[in-house]
């Protein structure tokens, strides 16, 4: 054969190679998702993508919720169709179910951050909070811009996911949680907490530094000079309970507050 239409060759078979759609991985072998917290309610992962950088085409087994931290402009592109361009606000809090392959491309100025909360069991009942979505804190302040604030923004029969804005000074007074939890902090700050009636207990929140809890009675204070944003999912007790339950069988709370 001769070197010219060897070198022709070459060049289709290449052309061929370089155009096979890429092959998917898990989530478990993509390089953007790192695992930071495991156990019998879900998998987390830090995603990090850099600015005009693309992860591989990757496969969601389980059905998952993912809190942006920063804003964000990417094309995530379904396996099998057209990429498509979503914006994405620090918090934003987002639920997909099982199956879903795709890879996404960065086309913002700032690494794309996210935590990806693979959920270790099947959801029934999702959806997105559209009233009474405001849960009720005591608060004493005569200005109410500096109680604390907690929105409900996803529900489902196994979890529930609340987003809490703790001003400067204000404290977030005695609650219980029956339920295990995880804290997806927005922003730094720092923290005074105190479980039970034991001592205050000095702390830090860092975006983005995600903290696992078991069942508690604590309150926390704002010591620093801006508010703390955290996003918080928290697992139910039983199925058909509501958020942080009580030791009763028919009755359900997002929290229990202590009237003192």
């Amino acid at each position: 054969m001769k070197p010219a239409c060897l070198a022709v060759l070459v060049l289709l078979a290449c052309s061929a190679w370089a155009q096979q759609p890429a092959a998917t991985v898990e989530i478990t072998a993509e390089p953007h998702h790192h695992s930071v917290i495991e156990n019998i309610f879900l998998h987390a992962y830090a995603v990090n993508v850099a600015p005009n950088e693309s992860s591989l085409m990757h496969h969601h087994g389980r059905d998952y919720l993912s809190v942006s931290l920063g804003d964000a402009d990417i094309l995530n592109a379904k396996e099998g169709a057209q990429p498509v361009a979503v914006h994405f606000k620090d918090g934003d809090v987002r639920y997909t179910p099982a199956g879903l392959v795709h890879a996404i491309t960065n086309k913002g100025a700032q690494p794309f951050r996210n935590i990806t909360i693979e959920l270790m069991q099947p959801t029934t009942n999702q959806h997105a909070c559209t009233e009474a979505c405001d849960v009720p804190i005591p608060c004493a302040a005569a200005d109410k811009a500096s109680c604390v604030t907690e929105k409900k923004l996803f529900l489902a029969d196994q979890w529930s996911v609340t987003l809490i804005t703790t001003p400067a000074g204000a404290t977030y007074p005695k609650h219980t949680h029956l339920a295990n939890f995880l804290v997806i902090p927005l922003t730094d700050g720092d923290i005074k907490f105190r479980e039970q009636d034991g001592p205050e207990q000095p702390g830090h929140y860092k975006a983005g530094e995600i903290s696992w809890h078991n069942p508690v009675v604590h309150s926390l204070t704002n010591t620093g000079t801006a508010p703390i944003r955290a996003v918080v999912l928290e697992f139910r007790g039983r199925p058909a309970g509501e958020g942080s339950e009580s030791a009763g069988p028919d009755k359900a709370a997002e929290h229990k507050h202590d009237p003192k």
